[in-house]
């Protein structure tokens, strides 16, 4: 999939991230390894701060306490034996959205290795600082957080590690936790939204019932984009997801984990399990498909609970006699019998008992049909809801045409007889949810069709072109993220990205995918609040280093007064001195060789943007 950027600046890599929240997990690092200090993190502070009021009441927690691995393990490891899913035992709170998609991950491994930095552990140059990377509009950055976990009354408060020695699943949803304000905000939510947080990859959301896809259509798509998709699904039978309740928590058992000889966990809150032994309105990991022949091709789909127990106990479950009926080869290598929480199910159950399944994928080729080996081509657009576009009144046409607008053509060539031929994805600023009152504000969009005229791409379309119904024409959610998938004929069509009913600025990230390149142009000025960048950071430090690939404190101040003093013209302008210059390069230099190297010249770059900010 070829992808293509509009109006922004230079794009993050999971092997490059951002610095989040201005805390740069080396420098931490080193900084405290000096002080032979154990880190702890003031940004996250370990107190009832970031657990959050509304987690607080509705579990009733009194006393929490916060404890290092080190505290009450002799031998803790970030990782035992590789990670997998089989490591993770949902607790207390109702983050099985996320646990299901962490679960996906550990079957990616190419994927774990991005978000979970190799350079880190318990032992060497271990001070209690770990990092992590997540996808975060638009850009991967780099989550530093202490290893001070949360418990209550001696147990773990959110994720359990199966293994008494290993601690990745913790530390690293901690970090989720963080990023996404607190662990209040892993209490409920959408498997869709993590997904993209640890991807970056389109994610969309596929009813099994009602939807524009026939259940076999879609499981064509998940079997085809098994190895390369993180897939995860919810059993929910109602049509329209309650958002409070898209999780559970596990019921009282006591379960152990013999693979890995931990001891059992305590008694969990009860929770209602159905007579079939799946759990209702929970978010499961789909690990794989398979077909076999039982008078007949019979599809099957492998699902794994967050519990780490809790299992389908209908046809082709664990002791089915009907794994008998088939091949010796194939029964050997699919009907493990453990209470893992991993299972299999017919796909002609799985539809009647679940009602989502959700796909993300760096490729869009489950997408195709057949033969049709068509590339998909992104273009994505950051840009803002002006102030006057959030009014309640915005469903009046002459306000309505003041959003974003884009343009959009489909050639013949892209008309399809099945499936899509246009994703359209829009994701508001995650830092909404916080802003306003722990809800994700109303968005949309409207795609409407374009008449024989050619629009001016300099002009937007007026409050004239949109219909006198706006408002049934917008499929409006309270959701981080909108995705949905469209089968267009051939013609040009504008879409607008809406914020239903705030007086308020807001950022938003438009992803456009389209079967030919090119096709994509925002109408109007550009409202856009980042600006080009047409060199990267190594270009411009290759340009004033004059010491052999390195910069000494004046090529510094030089650059300083030449590239950065501009982003402060607004508040009057600034002029570096070379004292200015001799102590960020001395903040920065921690090879002590008075110069300054290209990868500490971006990260001081952006502490440099951050504090413009």
């Amino acid at each position: 999939m070829q992808e293509s950027m509009a109006r922004n600046t230079e794009q993050s890599s999971s092997e490059s991230p951002k610095i989040f929240n201005n805390q740069d997990f080396y420098a931490l690092r080193e900084l405290h390894l000096k002080k032979g200090v154990l880190f702890q993190d003031e940004e996250f502070p370990a107190d009832l701060r970031v657990i959050g009021p509304h987690l607080i009441d509705e579990l009733k927690i009194q006393n929490m306490q916060w404890r290092r691995p080190p505290e009450f393990c002799k031998n803790p490891h970030l990782i035992v034996d590789g990670a997998s899913y089989f490591d993770i035992l949902q607790n207390k709170i109702g983050d099985c959205w996320v646990l299901s998609t962490i679960g996906s991950v550990t079957q990616k491994q190419n994927l774990l290795i991005k978000i979970i930095p190799a350079d880190q552990g318990f032992t060497k140059n271990y001070i209690g600082i770990f990092h992590f990377r997540f996808w975060c509009s638009g850009e991967w950055v780099d989550v530093v957080i202490d290893d001070r976990l949360p418990f209550v009354n001696g147990d773990f408060f959110s994720v359990r590690p199966s293994c008494t020695k290993e601690y990745w699943p913790c530390l690293l949803e901690k970090a989720y936790a963080k990023l996404l304000g607190g662990y209040q905000n892993l209490h409920w939510g959408d498997p869709a939204e993590a997904m993209v947080n640890f991807t970056g990859a389109l994610t969309m959301t596929l009813k099994l019932k009602g939807g524009d896809l026939h259940p076999s259509d879609i499981w064509e798509m998940v079997h085809k984009s098994k190895h390369t998709a993180l897939i995860t699904c919810i059993s929910e039978k109602a049509d329209i997801m309650t958002r409070n309740r898209s999780y559970s928590v596990p019921n009282a058992l006591e379960y152990r984990d013999e693979r890995r000889g931990s001891e059992p966990a305590n008694k969990y809150p009860e929770n209602i399990q159905i007579d079939n032994g799946l759990v209702d309105r929970h978010a499961y990991t789909v690990t794989d498909t398979a077909q076999v022949y039982r008078e007949g091709l019979v599809n099957l789909i492998r699902l794994w609970n967050p519990w780490g127990r809790g299992e389908w106990i209908g046809r082709w479950s664990d002791n089915c006699s009907w794994w008998n009926d088939i091949n010796p080869e194939d029964r050997k290598k699919l009907n493990t019998k453990r209470e893992d929480g991993e299972f299999w199910i017919p796909w002609v159950n799985f539809v009647q008992q679940f009602s989502r399944i959700i796909i993300c994928s760096p490729t869009l080729d489950f997408l195709n049909w057949g033969s049709d080996q068509t590339s998909w081509h992104k273009t994505a657009y950051k840009n803002i809801w002006p102030k006057e576009c959030g009014l309640e009144d915005s469903f009046n046409k002459d306000l309505f045409c003041k959003n974003p607008q884009y343009l959009i053509w489909i050639t013949p060539s892209d008309e399809v007889k099945k499936g899509y031929n246009v994703i359209i994805s829009l994701m508001q600023n995650h830092r909404n949810r916080q802003k306003f009152g722990h809800e994700w504000l109303p968005i949309g969009f409207l795609v409407s069709k374009v008449g024989a005229e050619l629009p001016d791409p300099q002009m937007k379309m007026p409050g004239s072109f949109f219909p006198k119904d706006l408002q049934s024409g917008i499929h409006i959610k309270k959701r981080r993220d909108v995705t949905k998938g469209f089968r267009l004929a051939a013609g040009r069509y504008v879409i607008t990205p809406f914020n239903a009913d705030r007086n308020q600025e807001s950022s938003f990230l438009l992803q456009v995918f389209l079967r030919s390149q090119g096709c994509t142009v925002e109408l109007g000025d550009s409202q856009s609040f980042l600006r080009n960048e047409e060199k990267t950071h190594e270009d411009i430090f290759m340009k004033y280093a004059t010491q052999g690939g390195k910069m000494n404190a004046r090529d510094l101040q030089k650059f300083l007064n030449d590239v950065i003093s501009k982003g402060f013209a607004p508040h009057g302008g600034i002029r570096f001195s070379i004292e200015a210059s001799r102590s960020m390069l001395a903040s920065m230099d921690f090879t002590c060789n008075g110069k300054l190297e290209c990868d500490f010249f971006k990260r001081l770059w952006r502490y440099l943007d951050y504090f413009k900010e």
